[in-house]
């Protein structure tokens, strides 16, 4: 039997679609990279803007017009179902977070025997670690698609990591959720007792911790930072501000003031000076004003961070955020959006320049276009290698160029 999967959206989406494509694997099915050669095809769907939406039902149309069996999981499966049975009327319906659904619509059973795989063309393992949130922002369609926060019990993720294949050399394990900070909260446990578990493995790893919010967070900031200390932790911290006006977080229902995000990002780099900073802004949210995106700018020249996710406001079906007043108009918002971008590009060339000379520890994470290698260094920075590297390998490598969002290295 043969399997096509397509997966969309974030990394907890496409993380629930790879365990679904090892478990087939481990049964016996083949996965195609054509859903006309497939016995089924499958689509993780993510419905977190408009943009993205039309693109699910436009595939969903085109994947149910080839007459094979279609699975329809992700978000959409749940939030918005109908958009996609107006397009696929026979597909079959699993909603996030459940494996053992996807596997009975396979026609297999929900096991134990398969292991993770990583990500084609790369040593990166994705381990969703819960699905669902404690928050309620105005705006997010994804807390009505996966409702309250379910996390995996810390062996089930042990387990899990073991069962991957160690043999040919160095693994990326990446922890994966709406919220990590929020991990344990409904099961007695915690994300810096699920760090601990992890780093006390003898297994060839590094683990990238995925987005956290502000307000899970800042109870755990203390016992965060003391985590991220050891070496098998990337230093890299992914926490989105969405607005620099304390007013604007209050409308969108985020539940912590920028003095709070200012004190993470402070705390972090007082024990980590060259980690990589990644955050997330809204654009054009309803009521935001000439001064609330003055704000943004302000805020992202102070802090500098690596990454800055830029989104422009998209009303979703459901949420409170889709009826509020105020609404930006669509060509300011896009000349905000390319505003913060400019200034994103800048900050992160100019901080990349400045690590030109440099020379730094390096695992090779994944492959790269034109033979070459692409590696990480200990502050999750990406850098270009040349060929001749393996995959899970390690190297030291000098910096000898850049660009906004990689950096160039020649090994030693």
């Amino acid at each position: 039997m043969r399997a096509y999967i397509e997966s969309y959206g974030c990394a907890l989406n496409r993380g629930e679609a790879m365990e679904f494509e090892s478990a087939l694997r481990a049964t016996g099915w083949e996965i195609v990279d054509s859903p006309k050669g497939s016995d089924l095809n499958m689509i993780a769907t993510c419905a977190v803007i408009e943009t993205t939406e039309l693109e699910m039902v436009k595939r969903a149309r085109y994947l149910s017009g080839l007459g094979k069996p279609l699975v329809v999981a992700g978000c959409m499966a749940s939030a918005m179902r109908d958009r996609i049975e107006e397009v696929a009327p026979n597909a079959r319906f699993v909603s996030p977070d459940d494996a053992a659904g996807l596997c009975r619509a396979a026609g297999i059973s929900d096991s134990d025997r398969w292991a993770p795989e990583p990500w084609p063309g790369t040593f990166c393992h994705t381990i969703p670690i819960a699905s669902g949130c404690l928050g309620n922002c105005a705006y997010c369609i994804t807390k009505i698609a996966r409702g309250d926060l379910r996390s995996r019990p810390i062996e089930r993720i042990v387990d899990e990591i073991r069962r991957i294949d160690w043999r040919p050399g160095f693994k990326e394990v990446q922890l994966t959720a709406q919220d990590t900070a929020s991990y344990g909260r409904d099961i007695g446990a915690s994300l810096p007792e699920l760090i601990g578990r992890l780093t006390s493995l003898d297994l060839n790893m590094k683990v990238r911790v995925g987005m956290m919010n502000p307000r899970t967070m800042l109870p755990l900031l203390d016992d965060l930072v003391r985590s991220f200390s050891s070496p098998r932790i990337f230093k890299f911290l992914h926490l989105p501000v969405q607005s620099a006006s304390d007013r604007m977080l209050g409308e969108m229902g985020r539940g912590y003031c920028i003095r709070d995000f200012m004190s993470i990002v402070g705390r972090f780099r007082e024990s980590f000076p060259d980690m990589t900073l990644s955050t997330d802004l809204i654009v054009g949210y309803p009521g935001e004003t000439k001064e609330d995106h003055s704000e943004n700018m302000e805020l992202v020249k102070k802090v500098l961070p690596d990454i800055v996710n830029i989104t422009r406001f998209s009303p979703r079906p459901g949420t409170k955020a889709e009826s509020m007043g105020g609404k930006v108009v669509g060509r300011i918002a896009k000349d905000r959006s390319r505003e913060l971008t400019d200034l994103r590009f800048s900050i992160s060339l100019s901080k990349n320049k400045a690590k030109v000379g440099r020379i730094v520890d390096v695992v090779v994470t994944e492959r790269g276009k034109k033979g070459t290698m692409i590696g990480r260094t200990d502050n999750y920075e990406q850098i270009i290698l040349p060929s001749g590297l393996s995959l899970g390998s390690s190297a030291k490598a000098r910096i000898v160029g850049c660009s906004p969002i990689h950096l160039i290295g020649e090994c030693l």
